[in-house]
């Protein structure tokens, strides 16, 4: 299939003179870069894109007899957003093309003008595949601002061509995807659940910086690295304090065979050798251990999921180069989710006014 790929940026320190509305910068075999004062003519597939990943977020589906109407009422919201977040900025909009190897899965959906599928293209390769021409076009328009310019992104998306159909392609990815979520309605046990949650978590002072860091991370109005960053430093505060919470419980079998004192002096000693030794991995499975003695597969992913995203962040803080729109905010919330939820729900334990959990 032909895929189209499309970024826009708007631009602080660069203006278009008054009569210009459209100015193509230059283009190539792949990649075509323009300027302009209204970018939603040139983002209008890709915003019908997003008015149908955002349908599905608000769990109307896309089987209501009105999908059309709300497409169009969707997609002229967002451009209404932008146009007022951009006012008379120049706006910089890359369209790159080329063919890729996709195919439509067996669920997927097709419409009067479009098709729907799942995982049919790997959007951050692809992505990664223009990065550096993206990257060149700004340098090269920063030379021509007196001031260092100021750049935002204000959309992305791919997009796929059937050329036997003759129809657009848009491709959602539902593994780990950070956006695809399903709305939940709230029953009135939901609600006596989350009113006696809230009482134990008052209670934990010693996370109330997780706490805090989780509302970061859920706040729409801060940016996925920001996000990102919240949600990290809450999990990795988190299981380190687990960790010293259930050290001991972790590291009980090891004294419950013969000669306990003399076992129990040879794990003090081991203890107090590794107390600044311990990798944040190290302590994840020992809490993961602990939380769910029974479950040794879901640990097992749960440890290569922790991995995956410590990798990501330690990219991030190395300076490597990482697309923020592909943080894995979604995979850290669950995660965080589960491992705090699963202390909280654990059996025989009580959470003091001081704070401290006793086991």
């Amino acid at each position: 299939m032909r895929y189209t790929y499309v970024e826009a940026w708007s631009i602080i320190g660069i203006v278009l003179q008054e009569e210009t509305q459209l100015c193509e910068l230059c283009r190539s075999d792949c990649c075509r870069f323009v300027l302009t004062r209204d970018p939603n003519a040139l983002l209008t597939i890709i915003d019908r894109g997003l008015a149908i990943g955002h349908i599905m977020l608000a769990g109307g589906g896309l089987g209501r007899p009105d999908v059309d109407t709300a497409l169009l009422s969707t997609i002229d919201e967002i451009q209404a957003e932008r146009k007022k977040k951009t006012l008379n900025q120049a706006v910089l909009v890359i369209e790159a093309q080329g063919d890729i190897e996709a195919s439509l899965k067996e669920h997927y959906r097709e419409f009067d003008e479009f098709i729907v599928t799942w995982d049919a293209i790997d959007k951050q390769a692809l992505a990664k595949t223009h990065r550096s021409d993206i990257n060149a076009i700004k340098v090269a328009l920063a030379f021509e601002s007196q001031v260092p310019p100021r750049f935002t992104q204000l959309t992305r998306g791919v997009y796929l061509t059937d050329d036997v159909r003759g129809k657009t392609v848009y491709s959602f990815t539902i593994s780990g995807s950070a956006n695809m979520f399903v709305s939940k309605s709230l029953a009135t046990s939901g609600a006596d659940q989350i009113s006696a949650r809230y009482r134990l978590l008052r209670q934990a002072k010693d996370i109330e910086k997780v706490q805090r860091l989780f509302s970061e991370m859920a706040d729409y109005r801060n940016d996925r690295l920001k996000a990102f960053l919240s949600g990290w430093a809450a999990l990795e505060i988190l299981i380190a304090w687990l960790f010293k919470t259930y050290e001991e419980v972790f590291l009980s079998p090891f004294t419950e065979a013969g000669q306990r004192p003399l076992r129990e002096r040879f794990l003090a000693r081991i203890k107090d050798v590794m107390k600044d030794k311990y990798r944040l991995t190290d302590k994840f499975v020992a809490v993961a251990t602990v939380l769910f003695p029974d479950a040794s597969d879901a640990v097992d992913e749960d440890l290569k999921k922790f991995s995956d995203l410590k990798k990501v962040r330690d990219s991030v803080y190395h300076g490597e180069e990482f697309s923020e729109q592909d943080l894995p905010i979604h995979e850290i919330s669950t995660l965080l989710m589960k491992y705090l939820l699963a202390f909280m729900e654990r059996p025989n334990q009580t959470i003091a006014s001081s704070g401290s959990a006793e086991i």
